[in-house]
């Protein structure tokens, strides 16, 4: 299974150059976590700089196939355990432990920060 990052996410709903593909990532189905959606309603506001644009777009998400894992106690856990020893930001980390703990077998992401890690990163 496919982890998709948040910019993955956002990417898909404002004109910019990676709109198709992140748009087939997504159609394409994976894992998501629910932070994912907040990042991405942060990012897809930034950039659009339309609240509503954001609201619709992860509204839209939420109606996808993707599945979405929740960020729970047990996931913070989890991440506190591996951040010590990483460059990761908390953020990453979140996402990455995510994924592991779901067997995801490549990450699609943006975010070169996830290169050389146990999960392959890959760009949609």
């Amino acid at each position: 299974m496919k982890f998709l990052d948040s910019n993955v996410l956002a990417y898909s709903f404002y004109e910019n150059e990676r709109l198709p593909e992140c748009q087939k990532a997504i159609k394409e189905g994976g894992l998501i976590n629910t932070f994912n959606l907040i990042e991405a309603f942060f990012i897809i506001e930034k950039e659009t700089g339309n609240r509503e644009i954001a609201q619709r777009s992860i509204r839209g998400l939420l109606k996808s196939n993707l599945i979405i894992a929740e960020v729970d106690v047990n996931l913070v856990f989890e991440v506190l355990k591996r951040i010590k020893e990483s460059k990761f930001s908390v953020f990453d980390a979140v996402h990455y432990t995510c994924a592991l703990m779901n067997n995801c077998n490549v990450i699609l992401s943006y975010d070169k920060d996830f290169d050389k890690l146990d999960i392959p990163r890959e760009e949609p």
